[in-house]
């Protein structure tokens, strides 16, 4: 039985950045990411987002994304594996993460900067999953 999508329990409730927060504050026509950093309105989507969670369970499934020279870091069913909390396993599912955010338009780099998702940055570096420590120095 292979799962055809991916178990949103594994993913962060929130990435630390709202889509469309503080339009104009550090730059015309942008939207402030982590930092202050401007960053796209529309990022980053919302953890639970049709199309990012169908682009995730892309790339996992089919190993890569957006193309093969972004190889996908760990598998569907390893990513689902809520019972699987290793920081490394941690580690990977935020990376797997990060590469489809960061593609989110099917085009290679083209999609959300890290700054827009502090919460997947924080949980790449600690393998702890959603790692609140970023979200709380960000306001909370």
């Amino acid at each position: 039985n292979v799962p055809s999508q991916v178990n949103t329990a594994v993913i962060p409730t929130d990435f630390g950045i709202k889509a469309g927060s503080g339009l104009n504050k550090v730059q015309a026509g942008a939207c402030t990411g982590a930092n202050n950093a401007p960053i796209p309105c529309n990022c980053p989507p919302a953890p639970n987002d049709p199309a990012f969670l169908g682009s995730l369970t892309k790339s996992l499934t089919q190993g890569f994304f957006p193309d093969q020279s972004v190889k996908t870091p760990i598998t569907l069913a390893k990513f689902n594996d809520a019972s699987d909390t290793s920081v490394q396993t941690n580690r990977d599912r935020a990376t797997a993460m990060v590469q489809v955010l960061q593609s989110l338009s099917g085009n290679k780099g083209q999609g959300c900067p890290g700054v827009s998702y502090p919460v997947l940055v924080n949980q790449q570096k600690t393998g702890q999953l959603g790692s609140a420590a970023v979200v709380g120095a960000a306001g909370k």
